[in-house]
């Protein structure tokens, strides 16, 4: 005992209780799993850095090849991640390659089993291609093309492998795609193409570490001329979907007809080309027997067994679905904008197509980790030679200069080619791969790693744009508005709208005119964008600031919308407010009672009996119907608001409301003798003009009456598409062009959709389309043009509405080819009995005949 108490032993259990926080045991890692930790991230990132590239190769061949063979994990590790790389990192395959076969020469075991692991991958591929079940995820970019991925690495092993193997994999192929080719010889076949341009694609990767190899030069050669003289090339011209209508500001080239001619000049003039484009490995590599092959033949699947999925329209993959139509270069950044020299390597050469293509595998791949293909694409020429590109972030003042003091300087810059690459895939016709939220936030991304180096590129693509927008296809306007507006919203709104003060100055009254019709809609969804008016407001220039106006139709047009349900009772357009019921206003007697309306969609849907709302409006018709000029359109039109009005905190909020009262409202217009399609036309007007400061949202809120069955997608549309004294909202307002692709959508996406709406929407247009070419007087035979002189501007909106016309048939018959080409003959009939205008007869004809192709 010390001090009255017992002295605690702390070996006893005694009731001791150990507060320390107790940690959880740290596991050991068995060391092969912490070796794969340190070395499988290496080989994703081999190559990134030049200066470390050869030590990498050394010390990473040296672990495989002495680790291989130990362990089961260690190789499955390893496979995993040289497959991965090959499929989403094309442009690392060589540095993949290398290591491989340095692996080879040090372990012949290691270097057989990853060759035939790849062979193995491409086989799997290759049956897949016949597979009804196969499941297509967000990044996948379909089996024909990891085909040409998987062919590519083991054609970059070429000095490993044994040449004849090789060949053959490439003669199979292209045997394949003549066969594919030839089964209906007047018409294109998609895969045909597809496995065509991918194979010769690869060819000029056999030479990448072979490029004295003479043996294999003759091969190959021969392997060119047997193609060239069986394959026959179909050049198709599909202007539905060209990028503009009438004029465009490049000439688009077919990758079909394009790839042949680079191949056979990049292995000219022994191979200049291919070294000016490859770097050179040769110190890094290890003497290779030249004798591994494969354990089994490929087996590929016939002709026959492919014409079924020869469309490729069956879910095969992000990149595959892009040879349904046949494909064609993009062009954003011109010589003639910058200084006649170019920025971008040109498509019509060997290393522009190679660009293209190796860009289009990463962004696509790889959706899955947006940050890294910011990374990716603007550092990929670090994998090729040096020289290639300018030095990144160079401004196009510095190119002119450098330029002129010597010409045969390069010119091509990296971000130029990356962002017009993407940009290609946002303005793909007829389809996109993926949501546009991921191109517009990778070029987001992108501009915020570089800002100085990528916002003048941004900015250049912005002038091409509008100063193409009059030709521009419809459905690319919209993505366009779409893409500057988010792009402007992430940078502060910062855009020089002075340079296109001019063209509003000289067109700012007209209601046509596709360039002020794009700075207006652009204006507005910008506000809709942002909380804060004032940081739009800031950004604009005096002449633009009139543009802030956000009113779907002008005040002057809403006070005659309320006047007209009215007789000898003149409304106070002084008491017109945004979002409020203006039948609520003190100038209406009955004003009082259009509360109690409102009160009554305050109620729990149990509380109500709709017999309490017929006496109220009984009440106004027996009281002041007097002054109202069809009781009906009044009353429809009060019930519609006053839902808008209840529900204007929220979209949620709205179809809460309409929602519960759907019943109470089939109620009251199941008794109006009015026609069904007018008392629609009123529920879409009366909730439009409600949200006229905001027509998004009036928009989206007809969907809900739409979800609802209160309107067909049909009464949408006309509404859309009416007359207005020569103005038709429909072919101009962003937010009702929107809605009518939503519609027509979602409609599309219907099980047991009609193809009646879709008739309609043709026919509305063909009307619109005859009535103004009627009115500009041109003859049957020629075609519509605009005025040389500006200053016609009553013939130069007329010319403006037609073409915006034309154009929404061509994006609708497009977008909607599905539904369209099963009603080619009665379109043909609205066609001819609608339009008497022959020439235009004859293009929207040849756009019916081109349905079948898409």
């Amino acid at each position: 005992m010390v001090g009255g108490k017992r002295s605690r032993n702390f070996d006893d259990d005694d009731g001791y209780r150990d507060f320390r926080p107790r940690m959880p045991k740290r596991q050991r890692v068995p060391p092969v799993v912490q070796l794969c930790k340190e070395m499988m991230p290496d080989i994703r990132t081999l190559g990134e850095s030049v200066k470390a590239f050869e030590e990498d190769i050394k010390f990473l061949s040296e672990a495989i090849a002495n680790e291989f063979g130990n362990e089961e994990y260690f190789q499955d590790a390893l496979f995993k991640t040289l497959y991965a790389v090959i499929v989403e990192q094309p442009h690392k395959q060589p540095a993949i390659a290398l290591l491989t076969m340095v692996v080879n020469a040090a372990n012949p075991v290691a270097g057989k089993r990853i060759l035939n692991h790849i062979f193995g991958k491409l086989q799997e591929w290759c049956t897949s291609t016949i597979d009804d079940n196969l499941q297509v995820t967000s990044s996948e970019t379909g089996p024909w093309n990891k085909i040409k991925l998987l062919l590519r690495f083991l054609s970059l092993l070429s000095p490993m492998v044994e040449e004849d193997e090789l060949i053959l994999l490439y003669q199979r192929l292209f045997a394949l795609s003549v066969s594919l080719n030839n089964v209906n010889p007047q018409k294109r076949n998609p895969l045909s193409e597809a496995v065509y341009c991918n194979t010769l694609l690869n060819i000029p990767y056999l030479f990448f570490f072979s490029r004295e190899n003479e043996s294999l030069k003759g091969k190959v050669a021969e392997l060119i001329a047997s193609v060239e003289s069986s394959y026959l090339v179909k050049s198709t011209n599909l202007s539905l979907i060209k990028e503009y209508n009438t004029k465009s500001p490049y000439e688009p080239v077919q990758w079909v007809m394009a790839v042949l001619p680079n191949v056979k000049r990049v292995l000219s003039n022994e191979m200049q080309q291919i070294s000016e484009l490859f770097p050179d490995y040769s110190a890094m590599m290890k003497p290779q027997p030249g004798n591994q092959g494969f354990n089994d033949p490929l087996n590929l699947p016939t002709a026959e067994q492919l014409e079924p999925f020869s469309g490729l329209d069956r879910g095969m993959g992000s990149i595959d679905g892009m040879w349904k139509v046949p494909r064609y270069s993009f062009r954003v950044y011109l010589p003639n904008e910058v200084g006649e020299f170019e920025t971008v390597v040109p498509f019509t050469t060997y290393a522009g197509m190679l660009f293209e293509d190796v860009i289009l595998d990463i962004v696509e791949s790889m959706e899955f980790n947006r940050k890294e293909v910011a990374k990716q694409v603007v550092t990929l020429d670090l994998f090729f030679k040096p020289g290639i590109f300018t030095e990144p972030g160079q401004s196009i003042a510095q190119l002119i200069a450098l330029h002129e003091e010597n010409p045969i300087i390069t010119t091509h810059k990296i971000e130029d080619l990356a962002i017009e690459k993407i940009l290609s895939m946002i303005f793909k016709l007829p389809n996109v791969s993926h949501p546009f939220a991921y191109f517009y936030t990778l070029l987001v991304e992108i501009c915020q790693n570089s800002p100085k180096a990528i916002a003048p590129v941004f900015g250049r693509a912005f002038r091409y744009f509008f100063n193409n927008l009059d030709d521009l296809d419809l459905e690319l306007k919209l993505r366009y508005l779409d893409w500057f507006s988010i792009q402007m919203s992430n940078f502060n709104f910062s855009w020089k709208w002075n340079e296109w003060e001019e063209v509003s100055v000289r067109h700012r009254d007209t209601f046509y005119s596709p360039k002020v019709t794009f700075m207006r809609n652009l204006i507005r969804k910008e506000l809709r964008l942002t909380s804060s008016k004032s940081d739009v407001e800031e950004s604009l220039t005096d002449e633009f600031k009139s543009y802030m106006e956000s009113s779907f139709v002008p005040r002057s047009d809403l006070t005659n919308y309320y006047q007209s349900f009215f007789k000898d009772f003149q409304v106070d357009s002084g008491l017109l407010k945004d979002n409020t019921i203006f039948f609520t206003q003190s100038c209406f007697p009955f004003n009082e009672m259009i509360q109690d309306v409102i009160n009554y969609f305050h109620k729990q849907p149990l509380e109500r009996n709709v017999s309490e709302l017929t006496a109220i409006f009984q009440e106004i018709q027996k009281n002041y119907g007097n002054i109202i000029s069809d009781f009906n359109r009044f009353v429809v039109t009060t019930l519609m608001q006053s839902l808008a009005f209840s529900g204007n905190r929220s979209l949620s909020h709205a179809n809460k409301y309409i929602g519960d009262s759907r019943n109470d409202l089939i109620e009251v217009f199941k008794n109006m003798e009015a026609d069904q399609g007018l008392k629609e036309r009123w529920i879409v007007e009366a909730i439009i003009r409600y949200w006229n400061s905001n027509s998004q949202n009036g928009y989206l809120i007809v969907d809900t009456c739409k979800n609802f069955e209160l309107v067909s997608a049909k009464a949408i549309l006309d509404f859309s598409f009416l007359e207005d004294q020569g103005r038709n909202w429909g072919l101009v307002d962003a937010t009702s062009m929107e809605s009518t692709f939503r519609t027509l959508t979602e409609l599309s996406q219907r099980r047991d959709a009609s193809v009646e709406t879709f008739v309609f929407m043709f026919e509305r247009l063909s009307e619109i389309a005859s009535d103004t070419v009627n009115q500009l007087g041109t003859a049957s035979d020629v075609a519509v043009m605009a005025p040389e002189s500006d200053s016609a501007i009553a013939e130069l909106e007329l010319v403006w509405k037609y073409e915006s016309c034309l154009g929404f048939i061509k994006s609708v018959l497009r977008k909607y080819a599905d539904e369209y080409a099963t009603s080619v003959e009665p379109l043909s009939a609205i066609l001819n009995a609608k339009i008497s205008h022959q020439r235009t007869k004859e293009v929207v004809s040849n756009w019916l005949n081109e349905l079948q192709l898409l």
